[in-house]
């Protein structure tokens, strides 16, 4: 029998599926579960348990056999290793909607990375047996999670790039670009969902480097605050644009962006 609170998800879920089907909206923060059917749906959790974790707790330990798909329902998740001086290296930075683990469990063996709660979060939890079943009788669930596990791929290329081949100041341009067109990029404003001290250690930067780029950016028309980034106009992030970036811009070849046009000649 399917946990209520577990229960209460499935049907908030559905009556978003509902909801997103009759305005042909897409809904980014239930992509793993983005065209299931409910039958597909209930079979899926129907042995999930829900969990609340304090900022802080340790999910998963670097070395433990994975036992579970973590999905995000609120807060926030970091995954990182420690180094054997206990140096540690931040992975991924994951708010509500996304998910953990999930090509761990397909790796075998132990997990090569530890998960943190970096405040007080919700997490849906699959057992990893049944997510490993679902993925050969749904060939939706499967797209589904194969498209989830290459954007981490994607995501982890575009990181080791630009520890290696950009500049600080690049890094920190290309991070707040991306946030920028994930969160809406007709706002001028992008929050910081992440602690500064976090953002510097995903980017490779010590807290002194990070400072000191947080400085030079607002000579850009980047506005830093404690919590928010504001711009001065829409296309201020543009000298960090990039092929892989360009394209999921709403602007890029528009008539209104002279200078992505300009720099990103030929990468269309």
């Amino acid at each position: 029998m399917t946990d209520k609170p577990v229960q209460l998800f499935i049907d908030d879920l559905l009556r978003r599926k509902k909801l997103r089907e009759a305005s042909k909206n897409s809904d980014e923060a239930t992509y793993l579960f983005h065209s299931l059917s409910e039958s597909s749906i209930q079979a899926l959790l129907s042995n999930s348990i829900m969990q609340n974790c304090a900022g802080g707790k340790h999910l998963v330990q670097q070395g433990d056999t994975p036992t579970h798909l973590f999905f995000i329902i609120k807060g926030g998740i970091k995954t990182v290793r420690y180094g054997a001086d206990g140096d540690e290296a931040t992975i991924r930075l994951l708010h509500s909607g996304e998910t953990f683990m999930d090509a761990v469990i397909f790796m075998g063996g132990k997990s090569p990375i530890n998960a943190v709660a970096i405040e007080d979060s919700s997490l849906l939890m699959i057992p990893a047996e049944t997510v490993r079943r679902h993925v050969l009788q749904d060939a939706q669930f499967a797209c589904n999670l194969l498209k989830i596990i290459t954007r981490h791929y994607k995501n982890a290329m575009q990181q080791i790039d630009g520890i290696i081949t950009k500049t600080p100041m690049e890094r920190l341009g290309y991070y707040l670009l991306k946030q920028h067109l994930e969160q809406g990029s007709d706002s001028m404003d992008i929050a910081l969902t992440f602690q500064k001290s976090m953002i510097a250690n995903h980017l490779g930067m010590t807290p002194e480097t990070f400072s000191r780029v947080l400085n030079r950016i607002k000579k850009m028309g980047i506005y830093v605050d404690q919590e928010k980034i504001t711009l001065r106009d829409a296309y201020v992030l543009c000298h960090f644009c990039d092929p892989d970036t360009a394209h999921t811009c709403p602007r890029f070849n528009a008539d209104e962006c002279p200078l992505c046009n300009d720099n990103l000649k030929g990468y269309h």
